[in-house]
Order: structure tokens, then sequence, then C-alpha cells
């Protein structure tokens, strides 16, 4: 498979459910944002970008769609919650895109897994759960652990999973490449890089350091 299409990694942009259409007026809106000429309202820490359904139709005649089915590209897109139309407008369009979520820095915030090939890598109290946008959330039962500090749980958890991997695995699969990115009363989200090896070859490893951590710390 090939890695991009135009600056967007193919395997996200499959995740998020796009087509060659959306994609082409992504990188359309991308290459405005980029040239510095866009101009744009700044609400709730939020970029929204102007452009008008004219403009898009005289640069874009390659897409052949008229105003209705622009409308109905960018409701498309919204629904995705790759973009945001900014509420109350009728005569002007103004448009925030979400790159963070483009380029798979985060996910949306109701991006339903379990719609797009969403694997569990075991059962019981605690399972890996993955998808291929390098991140491992795992499941747990104990609303205490949303209580624990970030910092305390991420370095308990490497010190342990040092001493469960062993310091050739650690060194290659783990150090600088784990990351905790939400904490919540039901699941654990990492970044992470090794994303195959560390939720298949070594997933039974990963969830036993997982959960020998969470037991000493929700526990002292």
């Amino acid at each position: 498979m090939r890695n991009y299409i135009f600056e967007f990694d193919q395997q996200i942009v499959l995740r998020l459910g796009l087509k060659l259409n959306d994609l082409l007026f992504l990188d359309y809106l991308l290459q405005f944002v980029n040239s510095g000429y866009m101009r744009y309202k700044f609400l709730d820490q939020k970029r929204y970008y102007r452009i008008t359904y004219k403009k898009i139709m005289e640069d874009l005649p390659i897409l052949n769609i008229k105003e209705r089915q622009i409308r109905n590209l960018i409701a498309r897109l919204e629904k995705k919650e790759v973009i945001q139309r900014l509420s109350g407008e009728i005569n002007e369009l103004h448009l925030f895109i979400d790159f963070d979520v483009l380029f798979g820095r985060k996910m949306p915030p109701h991006f339903n897994l379990s719609e797009i090939g969403f694997h569990d890598e075991g059962n019981g109290l605690l399972t890996i759960d993955y998808y291929d946008i390098k991140k491992i959330k795992i499941i747990h039962d104990n609303a205490r652990v949303k209580d624990l500090d970030k910092n305390d749980l991420y370095n308990s958890l490497l010190a342990k999973l040092r001493l469960y991997f062993g310091e050739t695995l650690y060194k290659g699969f783990i150090e600088d490449k784990v990351y905790i990115d939400a904490i919540t009363d039901t699941y654990i989200l990492f970044d992470v890089t090794n994303i195959r090896i560390l939720a298949k070859e070594y997933g039974q490893k990963f969830k036993e350091a997982i959960s020998s951590t969470l037991k000493e710390l929700v526990d002292a």
C-alpha cells in the first residue's frame, strides 16, 4: 500500500473513512492555509478560515460539483470531526480544520473504534485494544485509576516494563516510544511507536506490567 496520498497518511485516512474527493478538498484547504493568504476568525482557541463556495468551484473544477454538493461534502467531513463550520453563519463560510486528526496526532472525540477493524488482544480484567494509528487502549475496571498522578503512573510503569521486558527489549521498543495519552475511569490510552510489536508479539508482557503497576499504585 502506498504510504501517502497528497500529504496524508493513507492508513490514517482509511481509518477515518475519507474518500479521494475528501482528500483533494482537504489538501486544497491545507495548501491554502499554508500559503498565509487565507483570512480567519480566532474563536475558542481555534482558527476558522474563510472560504467561499464560488472560490472552491473556481479553484477545483476537477471536482465537478456545485454549491449544494460542496455543502454536502463539508457536512460529511463535519460528521467525521475532521472540520468544523463556524455556527450561525448564513452568507459566509468559515472552517476549522483539525489537522491533528488528519495527521493522526489524535483521535476524533467521538471516534468509534469498533467500526473500523478495532482489534481485541485478549480477555479479562485488562485488555489490550488497539488500532494501527499508534494507539493502545488498556481497559480496566477500577474507577480509582483516573485519580492517579499521570507522571507517577508513567514512571512506575516504565520501571515495571523494564523489569518485565529486560534491558534489550526495553531500550529497543519502549524507552522514548511509549507515552500515556489519557487516563479515565475505564481505560488508559497510550501513544506507541511500535504498535504491532507491543500489541501482538509482547502483548501479554505489556498487560502484565500494567496490571502489576496499577495494583501497586491503586492499593497503596
